[in-house]
């Protein structure tokens, strides 16, 4: 898959235990924007992680009529579409074997928040923010349907290579979905101090984004981020991760992490190429 170019081939997480279906709403606004319309594919399927703490799951039954409600949609609006049922012990591997196997350009699911509005992300869905090799679009069920605004956080002081391709990465990304939407695209740079201030102009030869919309401002990333996006109202925040393996994948609380918690709108997430 190559962010430079398509986003037609859609893969969306539905939760059967949820009734609102908000990462569906998100790939069918996409339709009416992306050129040539997009294909649909329904990943229907349980996290286990998420039905041991639930006591009264027996409740929860889901049978024909409420695939077919679910379909009903995509078929109204002829948005082409496959679906799959499966039952699975490995919900991140699984949704990543099924996005290789439609050729993914995306993974769109929904955080359905907890009550008091914290995320509410299971170890399943951090683990595919991680090992997903497309982007990986989160739904912030209080988050509008429009895309007027893309804010793309980036790292310009780095020269570690993995760092520079990710911040690539994220600038094609945060481009494409600006040119699909007719949105405006804001770049934002953190940094430690003074001494460590990028350079503007290299900004925006990099990102070929308006001198206005370059937000650089001192402090934490993730302060520094959640406080762009929400002075610029920003629809979506497009991120990127270091993807790492073994012991490493295990370890929780990186920066990416960090801004998906604090930040209250959708996110999109893009991995870096692991080593």
């Amino acid at each position: 898959m190559s962010v430079e170019n398509t986003l037609n081939n859609v893969l969306v997480a539905i939760d059967p235990m949820e009734n609102e279906q908000h990462a569906l709403g998100r790939a069918r606004m996409m339709n009416e924007f992306v050129e040539g319309g997009i294909k649909i594919h329904l990943f229907i399927a349980l996290e286990q992680e998420k039905l041991y703490k639930i006591h009264d799951a027996q409740d929860y039954f889901r049978d024909a009529t409420w695939v077919n409600e679910l379909i009903k949609p995509l078929v109204t609006e002829k948005i082409e579409h496959t679906a799959e049922v499966i039952w699975t012990e490995n919900w991140h591997v699984s949704i990543l074997e099924a996005s290789k196997r439609c050729n993914a350009d995306m993974i769109i699911f929904s955080d359905y928040r907890k009550m008091d509005g914290s995320t509410d992300l299971s170890s399943s869905k951090w683990a595919l923010l991680r090992d997903s090799d497309c982007p990986v679009l989160i739904v912030n069920p209080s988050s509008k349907l429009h895309r007027k605004t893309i804010l793309a956080a980036v790292n310009m002081q780095t020269d570690n290579p993995r760092y520079a391709g990710l911040n690539k990465k994220i600038i094609n990304l945060t481009s494409l979905l600006a040119d699909k939407y007719c949105a405006e695209k804001h770049i934002v740079n953190s940094c430690d101090n003074s001494e460590d201030f990028p350079d503007r102009a290299m900004l925006i030869n990099n990102t070929d984004a308006q001198q206005e919309n370059i937000h650089v401002e001192i402090g934490n990333p993730i302060d520094v981020i959640a406080k762009i996006a929400d002075d610029i109202e920003a629809d979506v925040v497009v991120i990127g991760t270091i993807a790492r393996k073994g012991v490493m994948a295990a370890i929780r609380g990186n920066k990416s992490e960090g801004i998906i918690r604090k930040l209250n709108r959708d996110v999109m997430v893009i991995n870096s190429t692991p080593n």
